[in-house]
């Protein structure tokens, strides 16, 4: 395989993560302005929501298509050399894991991954039973008690958050 391609793939790959994240920021400040200086906390214009996200798409594809015609091109001028380099393969593959890590930080840090927040499974047990809300005692409390309220507001049932169980009966 040609160089061209090699390094094409080797900017490429890492570059499709950080062109997502460089178009976050990017549309994160257009929002911001938009909000700011032409909309304001009036409604927005309903093209606006079909608008954006295929700019936000677009975005992320041009970003992505920049990485990989930059490492076409040092890859076409690095063709004169037989040998590849190793360096850069493991440059590419440390920063393409270097991305993922940080994802599956952010990630585990909010709670997507890993087991649920006390006050997520008690939230769900209660919902899932037909109650109207839950509550947890103060975390400074030793008391581990999940409450669910009815409609009118009052304590309808309380159970140790050990033995939340989906399949409890009411």
């Amino acid at each position: 395989m040609k160089k061209r391609y090699v390094y094409s793939l080797l900017f490429g790959i890492p570059g499709l993560l950080l062109a997502g994240l460089v178009s976050i920021v990017l549309f994160g400040s257009l929002m911001g302005f938009l909000w700011l200086f032409v909309f304001g906390d009036d409604p927005w214009p309903s093209y606006i929501e079909q608008i954006v996200p295929v700019l936000f798409v677009l975005s992320v594809l041009v970003v992505w298509f920049v990485f990989i015609v930059t490492g076409y091109v040092i890859g076409r001028s690095l063709e004169k050399d037989p040998v590849l380099n190793r360096n850069h393969f493991l440059i590419s593959a440390a920063v393409t894991l270097l991305f993922i890590l940080l994802i599956a930080v952010r990630q585990w840090s909010v709670e997507n991954i890993g087991s649920a927040a006390d006050s997520v499974q008690c939230s769900d047990f209660c919902t899932l039973h037909g109650f109207s809300g839950s509550s947890l005692p103060p975390g400074s409390s030793a008391d581990r008690i999940c409450s669910c309220f009815d409609s009118s507001g009052n304590e309808a049932m309380r159970i140790p958050l050990d033995h939340l169980d989906p399949d409890f009966p009411r």
